[in-house]
């Protein structure tokens, strides 16, 4: 994704330089907190992170906002790729942002990947 007009003025005033090639696709860098195999017993949280065999960040997600039914909640907790950099730059500088489930939310919400990702 190419920053808007609107975005990439923005960008400059903060000093960030936007992704370019693909740099973007790669996923987001964030720290492994849950080891493969976890230790027995234990359980994860939201925005814990582990890598699979095949190298992938997977982060735990728990639903905590009110756009979920319980059952919903209960079906969609588990283990999700973490998002490309291009998606975590896409969600900073947009009004909207994702939860693993594919809605759309505020960046601030709850389930935002920006909030399980503690980036805002």
């Amino acid at each position: 994704m190419a920053l808007l007009p609107e975005q990439q003025q923005i960008a400059t005033a903060i000093g960030y330089v936007a992704l370019d090639g693909d740099e973007g696709t790669a996923q987001y860098p964030t720290d492994v907190d849950f080891p493969t195999p976890p230790p027995k017993g234990a359980i994860p949280c939201t925005g814990n992170v582990r890598k699979d065999k095949h190298g992938t960040l997977r982060c735990y997600w728990i639903p905590a906002g009110d756009n979920y039914t319980s059952e919903e909640k209960d079906e969609l907790q588990g283990w999700y790729d973490v998002p490309t950099l291009e998606d975590i730059e896409e969600y900073t500088f947009d009004d909207t942002c994702y939860t693993p489930a594919g809605d759309e939310v505020e960046p601030d919400h709850p389930d935002s990947w920006l909030k399980i990702l503690s980036l805002v």
